[in-house]
């Protein structure tokens, strides 16, 4: 368990820049604060510096017995950016944020992780003259997965979507079909705004259902589906009222059992799978799940 927090660690360090840079900082290996002796071991409080291109760089550490958090200012004329980074050992939580603006446009973004469980997400959005974007993700670095989507929209008015998923190591890219009824509401808008992850033990995490895996007597086989990796899966009713449910009732999608062509096949959290009969808004094909904004994604193998 100890080698496996070790390496969920390193994940999530990789995956939350600011961890990465305060560690490098720490060790003296940049930044003007570094060069001063800050030493993220012990020190707690605030430093200044003025570069030679007369940038203002401010940056406040708060240091604890668990952890700590650091946030650093840079300001030069028009330019400026803020990034926070911290980490919390008692909890497992680690996060980093950024946010730029200058006359040419602004940039925002946001990760979060813990090494403890695994899960991660994150967002990020931008503008400038050609247009805007924003994209969101989330997904757990033990058991690989991760599914994600972009937005943008450019100066003519134009928007395009796209999304990515990732399981055990396969990767695809697809297009991201419009969710009807969360489609202007903000992340997890779909549970209250209150981030949802896979519960363990659970098919599926939970999110068809709550039902055990291999006790799900309370649940309906709804047939066999092979996935793309050629691990066959079984498929079982989705539940009332669960995260699936309010998925399917988005694409007005009927669920059938799997087994038979030319049906929508839906890739959902920890290797599993339901079926369901095209219609008007979802055709036939394979498709995963965002759940952090509950929309499809078309799954098309990354070349």
């Amino acid at each position: 368990m100890m080698v496996r927090r070790f390496a969920a660690m390193a994940i999530v360090f990789a995956l939350v820049p600011g961890v990465a840079d305060a560690r490098g900082f720490a060790r003296g290996g940049g930044g003007g604060a570094s060069r001063g002796g800050w030493d993220f071991h012990g020190d707690t409080g605030t430093h200044s510096s003025t570069g030679p291109g007369g940038t203002n760089r401010t940056t406040t550490v708060n240091q604890g017995a668990n952890g700590y958090n650091r946030t650093t200012t840079a300001n030069n004329g028009q330019y400026s950016r803020t990034s926070t980074g911290g980490y919390n050992a008692s909890t497992g939580n680690a996060y980093h944020g950024s946010s730029a603006s200058s006359p040419y446009g602004s940039q925002h973004s946001s990760t979060t992780g813990n090494v403890n469980t695994g899960n991660y997400s994150h967002s990020g959005s931008g503008s400038n003259q050609y247009g805007s974007y924003s994209n969101s993700g989330s997904g757990n670095a033990y058991n690989r997965t991760y599914s994600g989507s972009g937005t943008a929209t450019n100066a003519y008015g134009q928007t395009y979507h796209t999304g990515t998923y990732a399981n055990n190591g396969y990767v695809y890219h697809g297009a991201v079909v419009t969710n009807p009824v969360y489609y202007h509401g903000p992340a997890w808008g779909w549970n209250g705004g209150v981030a949802w992850y896979p519960a363990p033990y659970y098919y599926g995490g939970g999110f068809w259902g709550a039902f055990a895996i291999g006790t799900a007597a309370a649940a309906i086989a709804y047939g066999t589906i092979v996935t793309p990796t050629n691990v066959t899966v079984t498929s079982y009713q989705v539940a009332p009222e669960s995260p699936g449910a309010k998925l399917l009732q988005s694409y007005q999608l009927t669920q059938v059992p799997c087994g038979p062509p030319n049906l929508v096949v839906v890739y959902g959290p920890n290797n599993s799978a339901i079926c369901a009969k095209p219609n008007n808004l979802v055709a036939a094909g394979n498709y995963s799940v965002n759940s952090q904004t509950l929309t499809l994604t078309s799954e098309k193998p990354a070349s």
